[in-house]
Order: C-alpha cells, then structure tokens, then sequence
C-alpha cells in the first residue's frame, strides 16, 4: 500500500526520522511518497498517490499546520493520518483535540510497521505500543537495542523529489539518546518515558557509519557531511580512534559534529582535526551562571566554555554556538553579556534563539506553573528569532531580545560592530534592514567557515534563494491562524 509523509517545507536538513519510517516502510514492499505543504496542491498530491496512510512528525509550533491541514484531509478522504515527532510525544493530550487517528509517542520504529502492516491486513491497532488513539493509550515498548540492524535512511524520498540531491551538505545520525538533563530539553522526560526500558545510549558502530556515507557518497552530490547527533562523541575512546582512521581513510570530506564543552579535551579536538572536522557545535546559552547552571542546567564552568573553544582555535576549527535570549527573568544586560562571551570564546558562527516553552520540559512547566505562559503551544511561532511568549517581559522587551536575536549573530561574525549595535540598535524598532544583515551574515560565515562547500553561481544563488524562501517565513506571522490554538492541549 502506499504511505505519503507530508512535511512543511524543505530546509535542507535531512529529516532523518521520516527517511527512517520510509526505508522500514519500504523495506516490507510498501510505497512512500512526499508532500510539501509550501509547494504541493496536497489534495491533488493525495488523489495521485492514493495512500491507505497519511504521516507527519512534528516540532512544537510546526505541529499546527498538519493539524489545520489534516483537518481539510479528512473532509475530503477516508485515510489513516498519524503524527509523530517530539510535540505529541511530549503532549501526547493533542490526539483527543484533533481529527488525527492517532499519534506515535517515542521512538517509532517498531510501531509504525506494525501500524502500517495492521492496516493493509484490517486489523485493529489499539494495542500497538507506542500508539495513541482517542480512546486507548498504550505505553511504550523497550528501546530498540541494536541501531546498527536498522536500514540505512531512505533519502531517496526527497533526494528525488527536491533539491536536496544536488545540496552539497548531507546530514547523517550516528547515535541515539542524551544523558544530560539540560531543563528546556525534553531529554530528561524522554529518560522518564523508557525509564527501565533499555539501554538510552545507543551508537552504531563505525564500519555502519562507514558505509552509510560511502553509500551516499556513490549515488549524490557530497562535499560536506554534518553528523547530527546531540552530542557526536562523549570521550576519546576507541570508537572515536577507530573513526578517526576509517573516516578519514575511506571517506575523507571535511565534517561538522555537534559536541558539548564540558566534554572536549585537547585529545579529542585533536583525533576529530586528523579525520576532517572542520566545524564543530558547542552551545554557550547563558553568561551568566546562575541562568546557564541553575535555571538552565547546563551544569559546566565560563572555564570549561572558554577552554573548549580555545582548544577550537588552536587546532583550527570552527565553531558555530547557540546562546538563548529571553530565559525566564533575565534582563537585557544577561542577553548583552552572553553576546560579549561569544566574543571572547571567537565563536565564528553564533546564533541567538529566543526561549521558548515546550512541554513535558522542566522549565517548559516550570513557565506554566508560575504563570509566564498560558500552556496554547499552538500559539508558538515556527522560529526560535520570533517574539518571546513569556509575560514576564515587556513588549518593549521583547523588542529588544528580538533585535539581539537576529543582530548578535553579525556582530558575532564582525565584532567591530558590537558598540553600535548593543548602543544603539537593538533599542529601534524591528525593521527587515536586520533581518537581512543577519540573514547574508549567517550565509557568509555559513558558506566561508562552517561548511565549506563549492557551487556554480547558478545552483548557488538558486539554493540560496529557496533557502531564503524558508527563513523569511520563520520570522514573520503568516496568517492569524498562526497565533490561534488549532489543537495543542493547554499545561497541566
């Protein structure tokens, strides 16, 4: 039968859950097919394909348009539509208040099969672990133990419908799971979910990564390769030395891996340069200790911080790091002095998410309880640059973390300009003058330091120009139904 996963936009970041779903879907003789809800006519998308089953994975905030899509799919056909994806795993209450048929919590290898397979045979998935529907909540199953049995992604699903074939940079997963309990994170509810239900760390081994990459390597376009795991390796241990060699023997392209700073040592900056890492992640999120450690439980030291991205700047690599604007009850002279410590850390690529509440969190409910946020998930915008939703500041506030927000990442890239801009510029009004400072600042350090990849001028304005496509509508309200509840559960 034929299954169609319908996603929101292309953002060139491959969705590894759905590539995932489709190769097991695949790998039992059904079809998989894509619908993009920015460019397709999904009604027409549907009577092509006929699918028995409609499937989207969703984010909080993104989870509203395949609700409000979903709604329309159901007048017009009789199909199965299930969501996965962090929003229902996390709020899970959103099943009842929607025309979904049912929503998968945790990971949904095993489970979706079974979904699907039940389906074409007709039989009943009440009982399914992991499945939700509006009359029976089932738990979850263990852990899938040996991520090293599972399919190789399907990307074909959208390397041959989109430009993400020809796109330079593609995205692999090495792992599963995170040990850290950061509280704007849902990893420690995730923890709670599968408390006693296997093993949370899982890695596959390097000759599977191995021959992923080389399997993506003969077939498409590759100049950059970003691993995408939360934390790419915990210590310099064996895996990461066998890596090291096979990687840089076999593959030999540069790559990006995202890393934690309390966990890099000199050792490991140093088997990471040899195999090609030529950017590396390391969220900072606060300068201030008390929100980075107490509020934010990041639980590491300014030493810590500024000992890793130094490391980084011996050995020559570039870093690209993450700083939240807007937690709860800090001022402008917090979000001002997180900006000075990227600074000081010579972070090449910054980025300055404005805090956001989402659910099962522990600052999420926290937010809930105090009263700083109403619980209308749905109310939330798709970018993490957008308004702050917390009561706990004011509109001209707001304003500001907005400005910082987009304008921190240019004086990140060019520092001169910080006086100007902390002085001055973040107290005018939003206008689309920062949006696009920040926006060809970001390309340009993107394109330059963080993933060095080459293109003729055609392909590279092109991509450029569908990128903008998708940036642009992340910082602005579409319509009203994006600040109107289309079907998240309220807190508590």
């Amino acid at each position: 039968m034929n299954i169609l996963f319908i996603v929101k936009a292309i953002d060139f970041i491959d969705p590894q859950g759905i590539m995932q779903l489709s190769a097991l879907a695949k790998a039992k003789g059904h079809g998989t097919f894509l619908g993009i809800l920015d460019r397709d006519d999904i009604m027409r998308k549907i009577r092509e394909v006929d699918p028995r089953v409609i499937a989207y994975s969703a984010t909080t905030g993104e989870h509203k348009y395949y609700l409000e899509i979903n709604k329309e799919i159901k007048k017009q056909f009789d199909v199965f539509t299930i969501m996965g994806g962090p929003h229902v795993t996390f709020n899970p209450e959103c099943v009842d208040n929607s025309t979904l048929d049912a929503i998968c919590v945790g990971e949904g290898d095993e489970a979706f099969v079974e979904v699907i397979e039940a389906i074409e045979n007709g039989k009943d998935i009440s009982h399914i672990e992991n499945i939700h529907t509006k009359t029976q909540k089932n738990n979850v199953r263990r852990l899938y133990p040996d991520i090293d049995k599972l399919p190789f992604p399907d990307r074909k699903i959208f390397y041959d419908s989109t430009e993400m074939k020809n796109f330079p940079i593609k995205s692999f997963m090495v792992s599963r799971g995170c040990p850290y309990n950061c509280s704007y994170c849902f990893n420690h509810a995730f923890r709670e979910m599968y408390r006693g239900q296997g093993k949370l760390l899982r890695r596959n081994s390097v000759g599977r990564v191995i021959d992923e990459i080389l399997e993506v390597k003969r077939n498409y376009p590759l100049q950059v390769i970003k691993f995408y795991d939360d934390i790419f390796v915990f210590s310099d241990d064996e895996w990461l030395r066998d890596f090291s060699r096979e990687y840089k023997e076999k593959i030999g392209l540069p790559f990006h891996c995202l890393m934690r700073a309390n966990l890099v040592t000199e050792e490991i900056v140093k088997l990471l340069k040899s195999a090609g890492c030529v950017s590396m992640s390391m969220s900072i999120e606060a300068a201030n200790p008390h929100l980075r450690n107490e509020i934010l439980k990041r639980n590491m030291t300014d030493e810590q911080l500024y000992k890793a991205f130094d490391l980084c700047v011996k050995y020559g690599i570039k870093t690209f790091a993450n700083s939240i604007m807007g937690i709860p009850f800090s001022t402008i002279e917090d979000d001002i002095a997180t900006l000075d410590m990227n600074i000081k850390c010579k972070v090449s690529l910054a980025e300055f998410p404005i805090y956001f509440p989402y659910p099962r969190t522990e600052l999420g409910e926290m937010c809930c309880e105090k009263g700083l946020f109403d619980g209308n998930y749905s109310s939330l915008h798709m970018s993490y640059q957008y308004r702050s939703p917390l009561n706990c500041f004011t509109e001209k506030h707001k304003s500001i973390q907005r400005n910082l927000s987009l304008l921190g990442t240019v004086v990140a890239a060019f520092p001169f300009l910080r006086n100007p801009v902390v002085k001055y510029l973040i107290y005018l009004p939003y206008n689309i003058v920062f949006y696009w400072l920040y926006l060809l600042s970001k390309i340009y350090v993107v394109k330059t330091k963080i993933y060095p990849f080459r293109l003729a001028a055609a392909d590279f304005f092109g991509m450029i120009s569908k990128s903008v496509k998708v940036d642009k509508f992340k910082h602005v309200v579409k319509n009203k139904k994006d600040n109107q509840n289309t079907g998240g559960a309220d807190c508590g």
